[in-house]
């Protein structure tokens, strides 16, 4: 299966550049919200690259939940690191006829925001409990994890 790797790494960057300007200090959105957020122009490089590789892993991991094509060719992905034809004729068949089936940017619109409920609004949530925050802070926090999943989920779905 054919990826496309110049992608994978661009789309990378969308959450730290929807962070940007989602946490910075004077944002509408911060300010909504009564965050106090630090200055973004303190965090040194090293940081940066950590902050990028975690963009990588949540691409990486939504990847796996948004393109179904990878579901299956992973089933017979060993079969045909060994070389066996016959696996790679069926996954080759199956390809040709669904490889482009749910790959638009809508349908990873929508498995982005079923994967910022499933997975960012649980951990938003006993975030804001456990440190007895209020409605407000989950919100902003959850908004945030909202438009960057429905964001990179469209943009994997469509040209990854």
């Amino acid at each position: 299966m054919d990826l496309n790797y110049y992608a994978f790494f661009a789309i990378a960057f969308l959450p730290l550049i929807i962070g940007y300007f989602w946490y910075r200090p004077m944002g509408r959105i911060a300010l909504w919200a009564g965050e106090v957020v630090q200055d973004l122009s303190s965090i040194s490089v090293k940081q940066m690259l950590l902050l990028y590789l975690a963009s990588l892993g949540l691409v990486y991991a939504y990847m796996n939940l948004i393109i179904h094509q990878l579901g299956f060719y992973e089933l017979f992905f060993t079969d045909i690191m060994l070389g066996k034809d016959s696996a790679n004729d069926i996954v080759a068949d199956f390809l040709a006829t669904y490889g482009s089936k749910h790959r638009h940017f809508g349908h990873g619109i929508l498995h982005g925001a079923i994967n910022a409920f499933l997975i960012a609004l649980p951990l938003t949530l006993v975030q804001a409990i456990l440190y007895n925050k209020g409605l407000r802070y989950f919100m902003f926090h959850f908004s945030y994890w909202l438009l960057t999943s429905v964001i990179v989920g469209g943009l994997i779905s469509e040209f990854i």
